[in-house]
């Protein structure tokens, strides 16, 4: 047999070992809680003290323990996440319930201009590219973490009287 021969076993054994590796990491996501299904929660945001009659300035959706398959990178190139019995990535996602960035209930619209955000942060997670077939790397996603009233001041001109004119 020659070197060449060997050496193609060799790395064909180890791709085999590596792709039927079940251990489980001792830093495993989500290993000290028991692994629910994600539920949905909608969420009114009103102020604290207020009365449960208060209606809500951005209607919010809440996902708890999610585990998205697929999420986006900073720079916006969509990724498939890793998500397999060794390696889980779990998070609580809180977004607005509506992507067109509703205005806010309750804002004086003469005054401000008003928008419901959702703000995201970064997390460090396993991925690859959507739709390759190359290894999964450690890369940073965007996760949404709450959804926000934005205001804009709205400044008008203001119509002159005569008697200002006379002054």
């Amino acid at each position: 047999m020659t070197t060449i021969a060997k050496f193609a076993i060799f790395f064909i054994v180890l791709f085999f070992v590596e792709a039927f590796n079940i251990k489980k990491p001792k830093d495993e996501v989500g290993s000290r809680f028991p692994q629910n299904k994600p539920f949905f929660m909608m969420k009114k945001s009103m102020l604290v003290g207020m009365s449960e009659t208060t209606e809500q300035v951005c209607e919010t959706v809440i996902m708890h323990n999610l585990q998205p398959v697929f999420g986006h990178l900073i720079n916006g190139s969509q990724v498939e996440i890793l998500q397999r019995s060794d390696f889980k990535f779990t998070k609580t996602y809180v977004e607005c319930s509506r992507d067109d960035r509703p205005t806010c209930h309750g804002v004086k619209e003469n005054m401000y201009i008003s928008e419901c955000v959702t703000v995201f942060e970064k997390a460090r997670t396993m991925v690859r590219l959507v739709d390759s077939f190359g290894p999964f790397a450690m890369g940073t996603i965007k996760t949404p973490i709450l959804c926000e009233c934005r205001l804009r001041r709205q400044y008008r001109e203001f119509e002159r009287s005569d008697a200002d004119e006379d002054e």
